[in-house]
């Protein structure tokens, strides 16, 4: 990241081509440190020794997203609800896009399939500079968790924005012989393509066409049935690929990650084949496809959710929601 960064500043200036290149190298560096680094290190997952994880935790402050508003969203809503309408907030109900069968119904989602491919393009650029601000609104009205805000600030936030901007925009504004509106469409290109890719990774597991089927939501009333609606409700992606276990931050295993976050992601793969094994004997069905046919898994869901004869499922209901 850092290499493809100082190449930005010295050999961006004799091409567009060669600028292009290195912002994108650099920004798909600040991608990998996401899921390979800040995202173990928040699971306290990254090194048996707790303040080294904290302080590498906050590399997401340095990539403009808030550690703590990331923590509270990640850990407290999509890990111990995952998939639940209403309380998981990665499936939340959206204007734009329908997740869930639960969700009402809207015209334009017939055509989701078409445009989400647009929407994920936008995420990076969103998650950096947008929906911080959005959650920090909403967190700070939901008395349950207001406490868990109290380290963050307005102030603060916008500075954390503020200096991803100046990292990945204007020195690079500075440096190179290009307009503004060059290097800024370079810039949000590159964060484009990697966030569209982030977050494919990200919801492929779970927003998928086997999930879905194979995981009605049933009542959770245990540490069991918690567990069981987590192998239900993830699917695992070319567990074999040791190039996109690192691309993705070991999260093509994405069912141990959930049932185990807090083991380091390079152990995934082992331990994926042991829970394999496991859930063979069992007798309980283990999800397992290539990522390709996740992805078609992924948007023929999208495809079916946006079908206005779509009936709705029953949701799961856990006590103490969250969102």
């Amino acid at each position: 990241m850092v290499g493809s960064y100082s190449a930005l500043l010295v050999w961006g200036s004799l091409s567009i081509g060669l600028a292009f290149l290195f912002y994108f190298l650099f920004i798909l560096g600040t991608t990998l440190l996401v899921v390979n680094l800040a995202h173990d290190a928040s699971h306290k997952a990254l090194s048996p020794n707790i303040t080294t994880n904290k302080l590498l935790s906050y590399s997401w402050n340095l990539l403009g997203i808030s550690k703590t508003i990331w923590e509270i969203k990640h850990h407290h809503a999509h890990h111990i609800y995952t998939n639940i309408p209403h309380q998981d907030t990665d499936i939340a109900e959206s204007p734009l896009l329908r997740l869930h069968a639960n969700y009402p119904q809207r015209k334009h989602y017939r055509f989701q399939h078409l445009y989400a491919p647009i929407l994920y393009g936008l995420f990076g650029i969103y998650i950096v500079y947008v929906k911080d601000f959005v959650l920090y609104v909403q967190l700070r009205k939901q008395a349950g968790i207001r406490a868990k805000t109290s380290s963050i600030s307005l102030p603060l936030l916008i500075y954390i924005k503020l200096q991803f901007l100046v990292i990945s925009y204007l020195i690079p504004l500075f440096v190179l012989p290009y307009k503004w509106w060059i290097v800024l469409l370079l810039c949000f290109t590159c964060m484009a393509i990697c966030g569209a890719l982030m977050l494919l990774v990200l919801i492929v597991p779970h927003i998928n066409e086997t999930a879905s089927v194979a995981g009605t939501p049933t009542p959770l009333k245990n540490q069991d049935d918690w567990a069981l609606w987590q192998i239900y409700s993830t699917v695992d992606a070319s567990t074999n690929s040791a190039v996109l276990n690192y691309l993705s931050g070991g999260l093509n295993t994405h069912l141990v990650h959930h049932l185990f976050p807090n083991i380091c992601h390079i152990h995934y793969r082992e331990l994926t084949k042991r829970i394999k094994e496991i859930l063979h004997l069992e007798g309980i069905p283990y999800h397992e496809t290539d990522f390709g046919a996740a992805l078609k898994g992924h948007f023929s869901l999208l495809k079916s959710l946006g079908n206005p004869t779509q009936f709705l499922i029953s949701s799961a209901y856990l006590p103490g929601i969250f969102f």
